[in-house]
This record gives structure tokens, C-alpha cells and sequence, in this order.
């Protein structure tokens, strides 16, 4: 063998690529197994969130389901409280006073018995509003009609001093002659009379209108005005003095009953109630006195949402007013009037008739 031939040299660049390579191999493994893991645990807690939601779903189904069987329960509880108040109707009256301090939040009732039908609630209504009456500003009286019953009832009615409210059965009479009357002096005339009349009291439209019944004779007009109230049933009601005269020779008279069944005949005929009444144009006086100006007492403390049609009277000493109460809470219309007279204070007979109004207002519609 040569000595002379030159030894073959060890591939060191190649160890050194195997090396590196091995160790890249080596770091991918375990950056992958690292990745493996991480996927493993998000993987654990994508399931872990869903089975939370799935929970809180099925919690949620659950509170839907219980809260349905709650109204259920509280619509039972309603129904028996209402046929609870039906029997405590018919009880003895210890048991009437306690329903009613429940529903008007009352006074005590007095135990007088006031209508002339069976309504036991609207007799311990009117109980206890007599003991709330003034008893050191003049002479009341207080009438109630419950219109979706159609039972009615009064303390102290009796025959008192009309003031304005005479003007109800002006606008009775000039309706039921309207024909005639537009013929002679015009649906204009009469409308424009009518409106003031009513809206805003206006004396001097009601002596015209007055006028226009006697064909120019006030007495006469007079005259036709007490044939309407005696035709239909207003005992208590009669025209004595044409507005702003003296009463030597008479004075205006009705009282809370003829003033309370004539508004309940208007309501009625305007609700299709069936009636007897045989009123004319009672959506007309309706409108009139839907359209009232005058609305210091029986509206003054209403609810918002809650309206009244009604028509007031004064006097120095005398503080009338009636209406009809109507789109209320729950669907009870009324009818309230009120009648005081030789009073000492007038605003506060005002005050006290906005006070007595909005309690029968709330016994009926509150509860």
C-alpha cells in the first residue's frame, strides 16, 4: 500500500445538519404535544360552557313555567276576592261597613239604609258619606247612581234652590221643541244660546232660550219648561223667576233625584241602556255638557283619564253641581250630585263637594 495516499476527511457539515435537524425535529414535538394539551383543555372547556348555557336554559324554561303557574294562582286569588266582596254584600252590615272602609277608604258607615232597591253596597256607601257631610256650613243633599247597575240612591233629597241648575231642564225642554223652535229662529240661534248656556252658564242665553219656548212670552216660556219637567217625572223641579230676577215672585227649584234621573236618562239613551225615558236629542245635551268649563268641583280631584259631563249651580249661598262620571278605572259610570244651600263658607262647600266626589269616584273604581 502507497503511504503517500492522502486520508479521506469525516463529513462534519453533515453531522452538524443531522444535529440540527434532530433538535428542530425534537422542538416541534413537544411544541406539538404543548399544542395537543392546550387543544385538549379550550376543547374541556367549550364542552364545560356548554353544558352551562344548557343549564341556564333549562333554568330559564323552568322560571317561564313557574311564573305561568303564579299568574294562574293570583288570577284564582282575584276571582275569589271578587266573589269574597259579592258575599260580603249579603252579610249583616258589621261585615258591609268593613268591605266598604276596604273599598273607599271611608268612614265608618252609620247603618241607614238609603235606596229604594237592593244595592246593600251603594246604602253603605251613602251611610258613610253622611257622617263626612258638613254639619255646620248649611243644608246638603247627595244623590248616587251606580250606572252599571242602574241602582240609585239620595240623603236628604228634597226640593232646594236650582241656581244654574234650572238650566238642565231649559236645555231639556229647547231639545224636545227643537224643530219648531230652529224653524222660527234657526239651528245657528239656538245652538249658539244652547252652548253658552250650558258650557258657560251664560244667564242671559238661558232668558233667550226661555224666550224662544213662550214665542216671545217668558211666561209663557216658563210655562213650557214646567210641562217638560212634569212630563217626565221631575217632581221636585219647576221654573219660577227667568235668571238674575229677584224671587219675589218665585224662585228656581229641583232637586238632586230629578237632577240625577235626567243625566242617568241621557247616559242611558246614549249607551243604548233600555230605557223608558223618552228624552229627544240626548246625544246632543251629552256633547254640551261633555264640553263644561266650569270644573271646580265634582272634576277637580278626578283621576287623569277619568271625565266628567256635568252642569254646576251658585248662588251667594248655594253651591250645586251634577254629573255624569264616566270612562273610569274599572268601567263603573256614575252619576253624583250634590245640592247645598244657606251656606257660610262657598269655597268650602266647593272644596267639600271636589273632596265627596273623589271618594265615590274611588269606592266604585279604586278597588
Amino acid at each position: 500500500m502507497d503511504n503517500n495516499t492522502p486520508r479521506q476527511k469525516k463529513p462534519i457539515f453533515l453531522y452538524i445538519v443531522i444535529i440540527v435537524l434532530t433538535a428542530a425535529l425534537a422542538v416541534l414535538g413537544i411544541l406539538t404535544f404543548l399544542s395537543l394539551n392546550r387543544l385538549t383543555s379550550l376543547q374541556a372547556k367549550v364542552n364545560e360552557m356548554q353544558n352551562t348555557v344548557k343549564e341556564i336554559s333549562e333554568s330559564a324554561a323552568n322560571l317561564k313555567q313557574l311564573a305561568k303557574e303564579l299568574e294562574k294562582l293570583e288570577a284564582q286569588e282575584a276571582a275569589a276576592g271578587v266573589s269574597s266582596d259579592k258575599q260580603t254584600e249579603g252579610q249583616d252590615h258589621s261585615s258591609q261597613t268593613e268591605t266598604s272602609q276596604e273599598e273607599g277608604m271611608l268612614s265608618p258607615s252609620s247603618g241607614n239604609s238609603f235606596t229604594d232597591n237592593t244595592d246593600e253596597s251603594l246604602d253603605s256607601l251613602l251611610s258613610q258619606i253622611t257622617t263626612l257631610l258638613p254639619q255646620d256650613n248649611g243644608n246638603w243633599s247627595v244623590y248616587v247612581c251606580n250606572l252599571a247597575k242602574g241602582s240609585e240612591g239620595s240623603i236628604n233629597n228634597a226640593k232646594m234652590q236650582a241656581a244654574s241648575l234650572i238650566k238642565l231642564f231649559i236645555m231639556g225642554a229647547v231639545y224636545e221643541n227643537y224643530d219648531a223652535l230652529a224653524e222660527q229662529y234657526g239651528n245657528e240661534t239656538l245652538e249658539s244660546n244652547l252652548n253658552a248656556m250650558i258650557t258657560v252658564s251664560d244667564n242671559a242665553a238661558a232668558n233667550t232660550l226661555v224666550g224662544y219656548l213662550g214665542g216671545g212670552d217668558n211666561e209663557a216660556g216658563k210655562a213650557v219648561v214646567n210641562q217638560f219637567c212634569q212630563t217626565h217625572g221631575y217632581a221636585d223641579t219647576s221654573m219660577g223667576r227667568m235668571l238674575e230676577e229677584g224671587t219675589e215672585n218665585g224662585d228656581n227649584y229641583t232637586s238632586v233625584k230629578d237632577c240625577g234621573a235626567f243625566l242617568g236618562e241621557i247616559y242611558q239613551l246614549c249607551s243604548n241602556i233600555p230605557t223608558e225615558s223618552t228624552l229627544k236629542n240626548a246625544e246632543a245635551m251629552y256633547h254640551l255638557l261633555k264640553l263644561q268649563t266650569r270644573t271646580n268641583k265634582i272634576p277637580a280631584q278626578m283621576p287623569e283619564g277619568v271625565h266628567i259631563a256635568n252642569k254646576t249651580g251658585e248662588l251667594a249661598t248655594v253651591e250645586n253641581d251634577t254629573g255624569i262620571i264616566y270612562d273610569t278605572a274599572n268601567g263603573i259610570d256614575l252619576v253624583v250630585c250634590f245640592m247645598s244651600e244657606n251656606l257660610t263658607d262657598a269655597g268650602k262647600a266647593q272644596e267639600d263637594i271636589a273632596y265627596l266626589s273623589r271618594l265615590i269616584y274611588g269606592y266604585y273604581n279604586e278597588v
